[in-house]
């Protein structure tokens, strides 16, 4: 009911001007997205001033609205400020396109608190990788309930066939992809990864990366699939993926 109030862990996803003074805040909470605007917000002597911020935990308190979905901000504590994305423009980047992705897709009740706790988990990383950029991707898919399956991928065979429509090798009706026999192996090998983990040890991380083309192709698979099946925008991820590569 209006004037009550709300209180949650949440992560600061997006900022935006509301008038001088003001901003609207997007959070992400383990029970889906929560927009509040917080007055007076950038005034000399306001209570927010270095309370929250883009990546950022926050403990916050909001007065709940009985229609719309903009909230007015009460209190808010920083609980984790990942200082650790501060310096690497690269981890921004990223961090940035990742905060937008789980954003959108994210549901709204209980089933959230999986989408929070992986976007919370690669943040606090803090990665600037092509690798970590598929490994957030796979997991958001599985999360979606649309994670492929590269396990069935022809190995003795240079290349195999990928269908978009069905997730999988083999003779799959409609639109398929040739996909190499090592890009597969790499899918396989970072789709079997837990969520949020840490990621296996076998594959390769920056600097090493950039050694190899494989990371770069296994992103090209991946961006096909995502055109296919979600609706976010690609030509972001096109920029983030050319600026950490």
């Amino acid at each position: 009911m209006a004037g009550e109030t709300a209180r949650t862990e949440a992560i600061c996803t997006e900022i935006r001007p509301w008038s001088r003074t003001s901003h609207i805040v997007t959070w992400l909470t383990p029970t889906g997205r929560v927009v509040t605007v917080v007055k007076g917000a950038v005034r000399p002597k306001s209570l927010f001033l270095g309370q929250y911020d883009l990546n950022y935990t926050c403990d916050i308190v909001y007065y709940l609205r009985a229609r719309g979905e903009l909230h007015a901000l009460r209190d808010c504590a920083p609980l984790d400020s990942r200082d650790v994305l501060r310096g690497d423009y690269r981890a921004l980047v990223l961090a940035g396109y990742c905060r937008r992705l789980a954003t959108e897709l994210a549901p709204v009740g209980p089933d959230c608190r999986l989408w929070y706790e992986l976007l919370g988990d690669t943040l606090s990383r803090g990665g600037s990788s092509v690798v970590e950029l598929l490994a957030f991707e796979l997991a958001v898919l599985r999360l979606a309930g649309l994670a492929p399956d590269f396990s069935g991928y022809d190995r003795d065979a240079e290349w195999s066939a990928f269908s978009l429509e069905t997730g999988a090798f083999g003779e799959g009706k409609g639109r398929c992809i040739r996909v190499s026999r090592a890009v597969a192996e790499y899918l396989c090998t970072l789709a079997n990864a837990p969520a949020g983990g840490r990621l296996p040890h076998f594959i390769p991380v920056e600097p090493d990366e950039k050694k190899s083309s494989t990371p770069l192709d296994a992103a090209r698979v991946i961006g096909v699939f995502y055109q296919f099946h979600v609706d976010c925008a690609f030509e972001v991820r096109r920029a983030v993926l050319e600026l950490i590569s």
